[in-house]
């Protein structure tokens, strides 16, 4: 009784076998690389998703391809600038398996299986980011760099790999460094740059300064020149005012000196001042109005204190 049923079992076993080896299923994301006793054609390509049959055991194998995208990151590479500085860069690759017509194909045959195409996707993106050396160190940095384009251009020298099935997609550059002895004298011939401007600022500064100077100097001559002038003018034309005031005063003399005398008592009482005199004193008698008065009606100081 044991043996038929391990006998049943067996074969049952057999059977499961069988069908697990003649059917394999591909995901959305993946294309299917069909090779009949190790050999591959045009129909070989496997694009529909779902459940497929083969034939068992070692007549057909399968390959399943993710046609998503992928990320290579590069190690650090030292590099030299158009302008001689020695960088080092880190850089990475998007990529992704050709989809279309024969790209499938081709990389299979190129490589067999993603892993071994990592080697000569890493080669070939060390060797396309040598581009770099095409910029300066300016040219790669600060906020008018052409990063973008340096970028491209290491995109540019990868589409080699279409021909294998690889579609490179984006190439970029995520760290970009300077070793220490680089940076030292870097950061030196900044800093002398920076004193080179600065002393020329300062330099332009003075010699603004001095220009302004100069300017404002004439300017104030040229003022100054002009209003002496002009006193001058109005001093002549006061002097030959004064001298018909004076003519017209020398024929009234008690008028002239009458005036004189106003023109004292307002010069000294125009602040606050205590003064003691005698009223009877030219020309404060003009505050006595007991003053004797002459022919002319004009206040006169006592005979004895007229001066003399």
């Amino acid at each position: 009784m044991r043996r038929p049923i391990v006998v049943v079992t067996g074969i049952v076993i057999l059977l499961i076998l069988v069908l697990f080896s003649m059917t394999y299923t591909v995901s959305f994301h993946e294309v299917g690389i069909k090779s009949r006793f190790g050999q591959t054609t045009e129909d070989s390509v496997i694009r529909d998703a779902g459940l497929h049959f083969r034939l068992p055991f070692f007549a057909d194998s399968v390959t399943l391809l993710d046609t998503r995208l992928k990320i290579h990151q590069s190690p650090l590479e030292m590099l030299q600038t158009e302008d001689g500085q020695q960088i080092v860069v880190k850089a990475y690759l998007l990529w992704q398996i050709d989809a279309e017509e024969s790209g499938p194909l081709n990389f299979y045959r190129a490589f067999g299986s993603t892993d071994a195409a990592k080697n000569t996707i890493d080669g070939q993106f060390r060797d396309a980011l040598s581009a770099l050396s095409a910029y300066s160190f300016d040219s790669l940095t600060g906020e008018t760099n052409e990063l973008a384009k340096a970028e491209q251009s290491v995109l540019v020298r990868l589409d080699s790999l279409k021909e294998s099935g690889i579609v490179p997609v984006s190439v970029g550059i995520n760290r970009l460094l300077l070793p220490p002895k680089t940076t030292t004298a870097v950061l030196q011939r900044m800093q002398a740059r920076r004193d080179t401007l600065a002393e020329q600022r300062k330099a332009k500064g003075m010699a603004d300064a001095e220009a302004i100077r100069a300017e404002a100097k004439a300017k104030h001559d040229k003022i100054m020149a002009f209003a002496a002038q002009r006193a001058e003018d109005i001093r002549a034309e006061g002097e030959i005012q004064a001298a018909s005031y004076l003519q017209q005063m020398g024929q009234e003399e008690d008028l002239a000196i009458f005036l004189a005398w106003l023109d004292a008592v307002k010069t000294s009482l125009s602040e606050n001042t205590t003064l003691i005199l005698e009223s009877d004193v030219a020309p404060w008698h003009l505050l006595n109005l007991d003053s004797d008065t002459g022919e002319n009606s004009i206040p006169a100081p006592a005979k004895d204190k007229q001066p003399k």
